[in-house]
C-alpha cells in the first residue's frame, strides 16, 4: 500500500516536471513556431564611414592589383556602371582604370607614361590629359581629354565623340579655358560639357544647346588656369552645374540656369540656405534618388549636401584637411577630385592617389 502511494507521488512529480518544461519551451518560442530563415530581420545598414577602395593616398604609381595594393597617379574623374564597376580617369598615368566591386584594379584603356591623342583599343589608345569622366545609359564612358570628348566602351575601344572648338584670336596660354572641365550624360545620351567659359549640351548628332557662356572663346589673351567644374543630371534630365559664378545652379526643365545655392562670385565654406552658402571649387557633383545634390568641394576638401530647397550642409570631411582619416564620419581627406554614387548611400571619391568609399546616412 505504501509502495502504491509512493508510485502515484512519483508519477505526479514527473507530470509536473513535464508541464514546466513545456511552459519554458513555449515561452522561449514566443508561443509561435520558429520562423523560416528568409523571415529573419534584415541586416542593419552599414554605419556611416570612410574607407579605402583602392590605392594609397600618399603613394603614386601604376600598379594593377587589388585594393590598397593598387597604385594610381593623381586620379580625378570617377564614374560607376550598373554592375557596380568603378571607372577612374587616372590623370597622371594617362589611362582609364576599372575597379570591380571586389576591388580588383585593371587598366581599361591608355598606356602609362605614353601620352597622346590616339584612338584605339586598350593599351593601343592614348590620352593626353584625361580628367572629367561620365557614363552614359549604355555604359559608354565619356572622357574629357583637353579639348576632346573621347568615348570608351566596356572592351576598352576608344574613339572621339567631339572636339570643343577654341575660337578666333585666342592666346595659346588661354586654351585651358576651352579644355573640358566637367562631364555628364543624360538618359538620352546627350553629353553635358562644362569648361572655363561655358556649359553646353551636345546631342549624339552634334547639335549644341548653350546653358551659360558662349560657344566659342574669341579674342582672349593671357594665361588662364584650368579648373574642374562639377556637372550632373537628374532622372528628369535637369542639369546641375557648378556655375561660372561659383554657385550650384540647375535648369529645372528649361535651358536656363537658376541658382540653387551659393552667391555669385563669392567663395568660401559656409553652410546655409540659398545665397547664405559658399563653395570654393566644386569639381564634381552627384545626385541621390531623392534629388539631393552632393558636391566635391576641392580646396575646402569637403563633401557638401544640397537639398532641393537649397539647404547646404557638410556631409563628410574636415575643412582644408591634408590627411586621410578613415572610419566614422566626418573623417577627413586631402584634395578631392572626383565623386560618384551608386544611388544606395555609397559615394566614391578620388583623393590624393587613391579611391575612397564614403557611406552617408
Amino acid at each position: 500500500m505504501k509502495q502504491q502511494v509512493g508510485g502515484k507521488v512519483e508519477r505526479m512529480r514527473l507530470r509536473m516536471l513535464g508541464a514546466s518544461a513545456l511552459m519554458v519551451l513555449l515561452a522561449a518560442c514566443g508561443e509561435h513556431p520558429p520562423r523560416d530563415d528568409d523571415e529573419d530581420d534584415p541586416a542593419p545598414p552599414p554605419a556611416p564611414a570612410i574607407s579605402i577602395v583602392a590605392g594609397d593616398v600618399n603613394t603614386a604609381g601604376n600598379t594593377n592589383a587589388t585594393g590598397a595594393a593598387a597604385r594610381f597617379r593623381a586620379p580625378s574623374g570617377i564614374a560607376i556602371d550598373t554592375a557596380g564597376n568603378l571607372y577612374v580617369a587616372d590623370t597622371g598615368n594617362f589611362t582609364i582604370r576599372r575597379i570591380t566591386p571586389a576591388g580588383v584594379v585593371t587598366t581599361l584603356a591608355g598606356s602609362a607614361e605614353n601620352p597622346g591623342s590616339i584612338n584605339g583599343t586598350g593599351a593601343g589608345a592614348r590620352f593626353r590629359n584625361p580628367v572629367a569622366l561620365a557614363i552614359g545609359p549604355d555604359n559608354i564612358l565619356y572622357v574629357g581629354d583637353n579639348a576632346l570628348v573621347r568615348r570608351v566602351n566596356t572592351a576598352g575601344q576608344v574613339d572621339t565623340f567631339t572636339e570643343i572648338l577654341i575660337g578666333n584670336n585666342v592666346d595659346s596660354r588661354s586654351y585651358a579655358s576651352v579644355y573640358v572641365a566637367g562631364l555628364a550624360v543624360d538618359s538620352r545620351a546627350n553629353v553635358i560639357v562644362a569648361n572655363g567659359h561655358s556649359t553646353r549640351r551636345i546631342t549624339q548628332n552634334g547639335a549644341v544647346t548653350m546653358f551659360e557662356g558662349t560657344q566659342l572663346l574669341n579674342n582672349v589673351s593671357g594665361t588662364r588656369i584650368y579648373n574642374q567644374r562639377g556637372v550632373a543630371v537628374d532622372k528628369s534630365d535637369n542639369v546641375y552645374v557648378f556655375s561660372l559664378e561659383a554657385t550650384i545652379a540647375r535648369t529645372n526643365g528649361s535651358n536656363t540656369l537658376s541658382v540653387l545655392a551659393g552667391a555669385p562670385t563669392q567663395r568660401g565654406s559656409a553652410d546655409g540656405t540659398g545665397s547664405a552658402a559658399r563653395f570654393e571649387q566644386v569639381v564634381a557633383l552627384a545626385l541621390d534618388p531623392q534629388g539631393n545634390v552632393y558636391a566635391a568641394d576641392n580646396v575646402n576638401n569637403l563633401v557638401r549636401k544640397i537639398t532641393s530647397a537649397g539647404v547646404v550642409t557638410t556631409a563628410a570631411g574636415t575643412l582644408k584637411s591634408t590627411t586621410l582619416a578613415t572610419g566614422a564620419l566626418p573623417g577627413s581627406f586631402p584634395n578631392i577630385t572626383g565623386l560618384t554614387t551608386d544611388g544606395k548611400g555609397n559615394y566614391y571619391a578620388t583623393t590624393g592617389h587613391a579611391v575612397i568609399k564614403i557611406v552617408l546616412p
